[in-house]
């Protein structure tokens, strides 16, 4: 769908800023070419350091993350590395689970989220950073996880990958027993609540 989409493309597209982007951090705006919406992650504006170093790394990373986890249903599934320092993605029309209260959503819902982040996992990844507020979308009673800037492969470090895996996977395993908590506190398993005992035991702030 985007095999044909350019940087220029995008650029004399742009119609929304969503962020303006700090030391570090892309600028990102949503884009309109030929009847596709898209979100684009975009150093290309940013000086020649911050361009050549932070840019070319963060979106090669996510760009990688993209290409590894391609097949998982509830991620986004169209994307292009429109330049060493900018990335498009599918615009996805939905609600952030920040604005989704309890009661709206049932445990069909939730199990559809746990199922990517296992999907995740299985495939040797971690997300790292699941916030309802940013990262997880219901798009017409489909669940997506999107934004995989900070996703991780801590499954292809030789020797200890395994491990790393299974001790990074926690974080991403809180936010599950979070939104379970909040939408289906039935579906939490025993396993779980001894995990947010100990999250609530290390972190100030309980759940």
């Amino acid at each position: 769908m985007y095999s044909d989409l350019t940087y220029s493309d995008a650029a004399s597209g742009a119609v929304t800023l969503l962020t303006k982007g700090t030391l570090g951090k892309a600028d990102v705006f949503i884009a309109h070419h030929r009847g596709l919406r898209f979100i684009v992650k975009d150093f290309e504006k940013k000086g020649f350091w911050e361009r050549n170093f932070f840019g070319r790394f963060v979106i090669g990373r996510e760009a990688r993350a993209y290409r590894a986890l391609a097949g998982i249903d509830g991620l986004p599934s169209q994307f292009k590395r429109l330049t060493p320092c900018s990335l498009a993605i599918e615009y996805l029309d939905g609600k952030d689970f920040g604005g989704i209260q309890q009661g709206e959503i049932g445990p069909g819902v939730v199990l559809q989220f746990e199922r990517i982040v296992e999907d995740l996992h299985d495939r040797g990844w971690v997300h790292l950073d699941l916030q309802r507020r940013m990262n997880i979308l219901l798009v017409n009673g489909k669940v997506y996880v999107v934004d995989l800037a900070s996703a991780f492969h801590p499954g292809a470090v030789p020797v200890i990958g395994r491990c790393l895996l299974r001790m990074m996977s926690f974080f991403d395993r809180l936010s599950l027993i979070k939104l379970k908590k909040l939408y289906a506190p039935e579906l939490i398993t025993a396993r779980e609540r001894k995990l947010l005992k100990l999250r609530n035991l290390v972190m100030p702030t309980k759940w």
